[in-house]
């Protein structure tokens, strides 16, 4: 699937597109159809309550993703239903990063499913060099991909809904309005339903349409967000393209120029609870392991954060996704509350002290039975290269925890070696004896967010 070529040079066209961005088709139905080959080729749901991933087989079925389990098995009565393996997918898109990092200079692996790579200086034709992504995914891996090529991370990524599953499209310098015009507005990244809400009572409903709304007009009503419509209904870029993690193409490990910074990206842990609960100790103990969890990936990515907020789902709230598609109503009610991190931390002690006091002054206010807890870390900065090898030496400084770091490094190596599970990190060790625990940790509700 390629989009016509319109004149100019083939040389011209090969150096202005840049980005490619990845997906994965299925990727956690893909994941236990390979490793469980009585599944392969049957309608497979994976998730818990409601389905996270599912197979072409299921899909052609009725069976959608955020579909409540009893639906899907309305739909589709031999639908085999499993709770996926978070580690194991883990693996599996690791190494699909480690094959897209030998074809090009950097990567950034934006989600569980999904990445970007970079091609500029290739001399190699974007639709061969990504044929050959794909043939050498689909060889070491047994997994498909469908891949988007544009000149901005908004085109790559638009372009991939074009390929799926399992093509290539590429949005050619010059095509870039024929290929955005007809398109939805919700269908631009970060265009959610209460944007594409307020710009259909404009009368807006086409990327054509918005790209006619004056640039000032647009800040005036959206502020920054605004100036961010402006830019992708064009096709052009937003911002500087920072590339949030990178691997190293040599050894598969994460790379980056050291003190950039990128406010606008996150971690975050999130699971719904098997029983939803008012119990203070549960609360704090779910927390403290997501917390850890988020700590150790923003210690991987060679990040501090300055920001940390908590979320609760309530019991109480409205549809799920998939309903509420369906049938629109009012939104679930949640908590949420955030604080500024000064200095900036990685350290896990740090960050489960601070979202336990904004965990308990939420609890202090508010009489409520909790389905969902979450922990966000913003405000990301790259860390300053060598600081974990000086905490290991250096005395205690003001608004550091030092000894925290120290603990925190011994930790990761053993985590490496062991599994995550060898230690848990304070309250987290109550959740013992009501959640499953393996080596990768605790069996959660939401199995793609278990790690």
């Amino acid at each position: 699937m390629v989009d016509s070529k319109p004149g100019g040079p083939r040389r011209k066209l090969r150096a202005r597109a840049r980005i490619l961005h990845l997906d994965i088709d299925a990727f956690l139905a893909s994941v236990v159809q390979l490793t469980e080959p009585a599944t392969f080729g049957q309608p497979l749901a994976v998730g818990t309550g409601v389905v996270a991933s599912r197979s072409y087989e299921a899909k052609v079925r009725g069976v959608e993703t955020a579909m409540p389990l009893s639906e899907a098995r309305r739909r589709c009565p031999e639908l085999i239903v499993h709770e996926g393996d978070a580690a194991l997918a883990m693996r599996f898109r690791k190494r699909v990063g480690e094959i897209v990092g030998r074809f090009a200079a950097r990567v950034e692996l934006t989600s569980l499913d999904d990445m970007y790579a970079e091609l500029q200086g290739h001399a190699t034709d974007p639709i061969d060099l990504a044929s050959r992504i794909r043939a050498q995914v689909r060889t070491e891996t047994g997994l498909s991909v469908a891949q988007g090529i544009g000149a901005t991370k908004t085109l790559a990524r638009l372009a991939t809904t074009k390929a799926k599953p399992g093509g290539i499209h590429w949005v050619r310098p010059g095509a870039e309005r024929r290929f955005l015009d007809p398109m939805p507005v919700e269908m631009l990244p970060g265009v959610g339903h209460k944007t594409a809400e307020t710009l259909a009572t404009y009368r807006i409903r086409t990327v054509a349409e918005l790209r006619l709304v004056d640039r000032t007009l647009l800040a005036e009503t959206f502020g920054v967000r605004g100036e961010e419509l402006y830019l992708k209904a064009r096709g052009l870029p937003c911002g500087a393209g920072d590339f949030v993690r990178e691997l190293d193409v040599e050894h598969g490990r994460p790379g980056g120029s050291w003190g950039e910074t990128s406010d606008t990206r996150e971690i975050s842990r999130t699971t719904s609870l098997w029983e939803a609960t008012s119990d203070p100790e549960s609360l704090r103990a779910m927390l403290t392991y997501l917390v850890d969890r988020a700590a150790k990936a923003l210690r991987e990515r060679g990040r501090i954060a300055a920001r940390l907020d908590v979320v609760l789902g309530l019991a109480s709230g409205g549809p799920s996704a998939f309903e509420a598609r369906e049938r629109p109503r009012r939104s679930p009610t949640s908590l949420h509350r955030g604080i500024a991190l000064a200095p900036p931390s990685s350290t896990t002690r740090v960050l489960v002290e601070r979202a336990i006091a904004l965990l308990e002054s939420l609890l202090d206010e508010h009489r409520c039975l909790v389905r969902l807890v979450g922990v966000r870390l913003g405000r990301l900065r790259m860390a300053v290269h060598g600081q974990q090898e000086r905490f290991l030496f250096a005395e205690d400084e003001p608004g550091l925890d030092l000894r925290g770091q120290r603990i925190d490094t011994a930790l990761d190596h053993l985590r490496a070696r062991h599994g995550f599970a060898a230690v848990l990190a304070g309250e987290a060790n109550a959740l013992r004896g009501s959640l499953a625990l393996g080596r990768d940790g605790f069996r959660l509700r939401t199995p793609s967010l278990t790690l």
